[in-house]
């Protein structure tokens, strides 16, 4: 009888659905702004002057510098709840970027890119530990939303900013603002009811790892860290590639080829939205191990293919399956380290965008030396090494209450 109150009483605790959909909004409103900065750049070529060099600097400070440091704030997350990290970094990344159109000189550009950088980096180690937290028992739902928001930000951020820039000049990016200081203004508002919910988490915590020894597995955490950097380099591959390949190989216009970077976003999103669920369900090794072993042999195939829609059909399936691992990843690395949350949320999402960023230019040189195919015959590599990587994944361990969901 007495354990029958004690769940009711954790079950009355535990946060509803609608927070985890906050959380997916709070990364989406982050999100734009970083998604904005590839969008901008032909505007800040026309109108400022910079060169290509130059604007490949900016997208250095777009994403560099953020994912380096996100670890970083994800270890001061674990040892001091601040919950208002989450607000004030999509406010500090909306103003960053709504303040490019004011601007005239490059450096000038570059710090407000890489102040909005910053509050990228402040949101994503403690809202991926709050995603965590108001998951409830669904953690592959609760970080699968986390995710879908993010991926939603990447969709709607250049579309914001072309439209803006379009209409208003480059002073028209300000209106990123509205959508930010909103969302921020909200999650300022929630910060009692947040910090309630890690405190609680916090103690849930500890109380398991004092009944049951369960300890930080950083060997585990290190063998997920292969195919999550693997995934994160085959993925920004194919973003950088494949719009390009269209164009330089399968004989169709610079339009077309654009338009296989809104087919990738999107089908990134229904990854996304796909993959924690699956994982509830089958567990979160078996999910990434089956969705990303047809990757390599699908990419192959869309290299020997000639037909665009067939190609097209086999891009959609790629990046569909590969994106259905992104949550049952930061998951599973979340599970192997317990205690520390926000470091496994800053590095598999942080650090693990800024791997794909860094090999980027390494593909670009073979792209440029041996052509387009051979770029992408080694992002199929990488694709394949993602998957085996998988094969060595460890189950993690599996508190008593939550024993009957595979991992």
């Amino acid at each position: 009888m007495i354990m029958n109150e004690t769940e009711k009483s954790n079950k009355a605790e535990q946060p509803g659905a609608g927070y985890s959909y906050l959380m997916m909004g709070g990364h989406t409103c982050c999100d734009i702004n970083q998604a904005s900065v590839p969008a901008l750049l032909p505007f800040l070529v026309a109108q400022r002057g910079i060169d290509y060099t130059s604007a490949a600097g900016l997208m250095f400070a777009s994403s560099f510098l953020s994912s380096f440091i996100q670890p970083l704030f994800g270890l001061i997350a674990d040892r001091k709840q601040m919950p208002w990290l989450m607000g004030a970094g999509i406010l500090i990344a909306g103003i960053g970027i709504s303040s490019i159109g004011l601007l005239d000189t490059y450096w000038s550009i570059f710090a407000a890119i890489m102040f909005a950088g910053l509050g990228s980096a402040l949101f994503h180690p403690e809202g991926g530990r709050m995603a965590n937290c108001v998951a409830g028992e669904k953690k592959g739902r609760g970080m699968s939303n986390f995710s879908v928001g993010g991926n939603l930000g990447f969709v709607i951020g250049p579309i914001i900013a072309v439209f803006a820039v379009s209409t208003f000049g480059l002073r028209g990016i300000s209106v990123i603002l509205i959508p930010t200081s909103a969302m921020a203004a909200v999650f300022f508002c929630m910060q009692k009811k947040f910090m309630y919910l890690s405190n609680l988490q916090q103690r849930e915590i500890k109380g398991k790892a004092a009944g049951s020894g369960q300890k930080d597995d950083w060997l585990a955490f290190a063998r997920l860290c292969v195919p999550i950097f693997a995934r994160s380099i085959m993925q920004s591959g194919l973003q950088a590639f494949v719009p390009l390949y269209w164009v330089g190989v399968l004989s169709q216009t610079t339009e077309q080829g654009s338009l296989m970077v809104t087919v990738i976003a999107c089908a990134s999103v229904v990854g996304a939205f796909s993959g924690g669920r699956l994982a509830d369900r089958f567990g979160f090794r078996h999910t990434s191990r089956i969705a990303l072993a047809p990757v390599f042999p699908l990419i192959v195939l869309m290299l020997l293919t000639k037909s665009v829609w067939v190609a097209t059909v086999l891009v959609v399936l790629i990046v569909v399956t590969s994106s259905t691992t992104q949550s049952p990843m930061v998951v599973l690395g979340q599970k192997y380290l317990p205690n520390r949350l926000g470091l496994a949320s800053g590095v598999t999402f942080g650090l693990a965008i800024s791997m794909g960023g860094i090999c980027s230019p390494l593909l670009g040189a073979i792209g440029d030396r041996y052509g387009l195919t051979a770029a992408l015959y080694v992002v199929s590599g990488v694709a394949l090494v993602a998957f085996v990587g998988t094969l060595f994944l460890k189950e993690p361990v599996v508190s008593v209450e939550n024993s009957s969901v595979p991992e």
